[in-house]
């Protein structure tokens, strides 16, 4: 009895001693690991060496196993440098080189050509519920006594709808006959419409139709067109023309931007001047828009045009004067045509005195308000009521602050003899 109680205490002593040892290795193990980051820059700066220059070992041995072993050294190499040649090769090509060259090497098809004009096709085909024509009918008598009806045509296109009309963008010809307006909306069905404003500096104009006249089946198939950011187009980019390019409504056709250039004077403005590398005839009309289905501009007068290119009028330019008409009002106009002070100009004047800040007047619009005010061309025009304009930006902003009919007072310096000299000018505002 005596020996089972003793073997039983030694097994004991020896299982606490085992396990002692283990839970002690553990600790052992897990302190090192967890010391090891915060002493190896004192104990293993030849580790840090290697990741940093990890090329080097690999060299020295490439080195070594040479001497002595040239067949070895053969595969070594082969496995050692060949899968970073690899590596390198695939981040330095930017991806965008490789996308293009794939493109370059794919060979299209009659069925790629399909699916493109499909595609196409449906943006054509979807910005035909925005697409109007508006008429003016003017009602005249022949010898025999019958009304006979007449008046010209333009494209329209729906740019708002609100609860109680519908808002038509439209050029400002059709309505010089000033007859009585309507609008045929997609399916052929015919309204009458009024005109909400006109902005005759830029040939644009908003014709109105209410919507209490409109049949519940056709208030739901019309619909308004999406507004694009002409801002963003860039040459080479595709275009749509829609409305009337073939000279006959429901027609549309494709192009390009051929030509872009930023900051072009304008009558109390910049704008961005794009020539579209498109084959349209103008005189009923046609609105631009992109692969996306949103408007983007449409086509000016064909006057100075190359033949198969026109300009094309981009809508961002003139968002707030469309903006501005569609509520009934018409936009400010005082008829400057100026451009922001730049070294070209300065150097070009050598008084000493020259204006610093403001905006040179190129020139004023004959009959315009700033021209029957006494306004010149080579003034600089350095506030209007008061804010100081030193910039198109700053120009355009005050002038939206302006109405129709109002007086306001434009600050401009006027060279003198040898310098310049303040002078202020009381302009009546008018409407584009």
């Amino acid at each position: 009895m005596g020996r089972k109680e003793g073997w039983k205490k030694t097994t004991r002593h020896y299982i606490r001693v085992a396990f002692s040892a283990l839970l002690f290795g553990v600790l052992s193990a897990g302190t090192f690991a967890a010391t090891r980051p915060l002493f190896s820059d004192f104990f293993h700066n030849e580790e840090q060496e290697t990741v940093k220059f990890e090329t080097e070992p690999v060299t020295e041995e490439t080195e070594s196993e040479t001497e002595t072993e040239p067949e070895t050294q053969t595969e070594t190499t082969e496995e050692v440098t060949e899968p970073p040649e690899t590596e390198t090769t695939a981040e330095t090509v930017p991806i965008e080189e490789v996308v293009r060259d794939e493109v370059r090497k794919y060979e299209y098809n009659i069925e790629d050509y399909k699916r493109l004009n499909n595609t196409l096709k449906q943006v054509a085909l979807s910005a035909d519920y925005a697409l109007t024509e508006v008429r003016s009918r003017v009602t005249d008598t022949d010898l025999f006594g019958e009304h006979v009806k007449s008046g010209s045509s333009a494209s329209g296109v729906i740019i708002a709808r609100t609860s109680g009309e519908i808002l038509i963008l439209t050029t400002d010809s059709v309505l010089k006959d000033a007859g009585d307006i309507e609008v045929v909306f997609y399916g052929g069905r015919t309204y009458s419409a009024s005109v909400k404003a006109v902005d005759e500096t830029d040939g644009i104009a908003v014709v109105t139709v209410p919507l209490s006249t409109i049949t519940f089946r056709d208030s739901q198939v019309i619909k308004n067109i999406d507004i694009g950011d002409s801002s963003m187009l860039q040459r080479g980019d595709m275009i749509l023309a829609v409305g009337a390019p073939a000279g006959t409504y429901g027609s549309s056709t494709v192009g390009s931007v051929a030509s872009v250039s930023y900051d072009e004077i304008q009558v109390d403005g910049y704008f961005k001047d794009m020539i579209a590398d498109v084959d349209i005839d103008p005189k009923y009309g046609s609105f631009v828009i992109n692969t996306a289905g949103e408007l983007v501009g449409w086509f000016g007068s064909n006057e100075g045009d190359a033949e198969g290119y026109h300009r094309i009028k981009g809508i961002s330019d003139y968002l707030d004067e469309i903006e501005t008409i569609s509520n009934g009002t018409r936009y400010p106009f005082l008829g400057i045509r100026a451009q922001e002070l730049t070294s070209d100009i300065t150097d070009a004047i050598p008084e000493a005195d020259f204006p610093k800040k403001g905006l040179y007047i190129q020139s004023c619009i004959k009959n315009s308000p700033s021209y029957n005010a006494g306004i010149q061309n080579g003034d600089v025009l350095v506030k209007i009521n008061d804010e100081e304009i030193g910039s198109m930006a700053d120009y355009e902003t005050a002038l939206r602050k302006l109405t129709g009919e109002e007086q306001a007072v434009i600050t401009i310096m006027r060279q003198n003899g040898s310098g310049y000299q303040e002078a202020d000018f009381r302009v009546t505002v008018a409407g584009r």
